[in-house]
């Protein structure tokens, strides 16, 4: 039992660092802006999606294997309190809370680069005037409300 969980627990733990690359890669890209590398590296993103959906199914077998509700808490179950189960266990939580931090901060990036490029359309349907878009019936025609960006910004 104890080499099933360190061999799930290595292929974890590679797939967990492939991850963190690509993220990593991923936020250059955003911040260049590199449009033709973040096509490129989209690729690479479903290719270690897909390791990490077989990982998670691997991961479920085990835990309904030994009926245990996590790799962590199955190791201190059934092996010794320092073995290298629990350590390596241990490991792959901490790569796990990177990888969602790294998976936000490219989100927030994201959808700034959203904002700012909203704002742009904006302003050229605009023309730079403070004007909205749009306006309500019976609204002044150079009223701001609804415009993403006015003279103020």
């Amino acid at each position: 039992m104890e080499h099933d969980i360190l061999q799930f627990l290595g292929q974890l733990s590679a797939i967990q660092e492939r991850t963190l690359s690509v993220l990593n890669r991923k936020q250059e890209l955003l911040v260049k802006p590199d449009q033709n590398g973040l096509t490129e590296i989209a690729a690479e993103e479903h290719e270690v999606l897909e390791l990490l959906r077989l990982c998670l199914e691997r991961r479920a077998e085990i835990l309904e294997e030994h009926a245990a509700d996590s790799i962590q808490s199955l190791c201190q179950r059934m092996l010794p309190p320092h073995s290298e189960c629990l350590r390596l266990a241990e490991e792959a939580a901490r790569r796990s809370q990177m990888i969602q931090f790294q998976c936000q901060t490219n989100w927030v990036m994201t959808r700034k680069s959203v904002v700012h490029l909203s704002q742009m359309l904006e302003i050229i349907a605009t023309r730079g005037q403070g004007k909205t878009t749009y306006h309500r019936q019976g609204e002044k025609e150079n009223a701001s409300g609804g415009g993403f960006v006015d003279r103020v910004a």
